[in-house]
């Protein structure tokens, strides 16, 4: 392709490249997101481990059943960091969960 083809490709495309741009900002941004909401949780749940509050252990394990599965699963992956005896899951088995909630 020469400059000319491209910048043609970009000018009759425009509309098609922008959404594009767009949906991979939001992606980038939910992704942050998502990593922060899970830095925030691993560090109070890592509280309630290291204070061994047992009522709101009793009160969080309580509420789990009624959340959605990947709410569960966050909160589970969180617990197997902070509390040693517990095995966190790999980022293998995590990705396949997620590949396969999403269908």
């Amino acid at each position: 392709m020469h400059v000319s083809d491209t910048i043609r490709f970009i000018i009759e495309n425009r509309d098609v490249l922008i959404t594009f741009l767009i949906a991979l900002i939001a992606v980038v941004k939910l992704t942050a997101w998502g990593k922060a909401q899970s830095s925030a949780l691993d560090a109070v749940v890592g509280v309630i481990e290291g204070l061994g509050a047992r009522n709101i252990k009793a009160g969080v394990s309580d509420a789990v059943s009624d959340l959605p599965a990947g709410a569960q699963d966050a909160i589970g992956d969180s617990v197997a960091k902070a509390d040693p005896k517990k095995e966190s899951s790999s980022l293998f088995t995590r990705i396949v969960r997620e590949v396969f909630r999403g269908i």
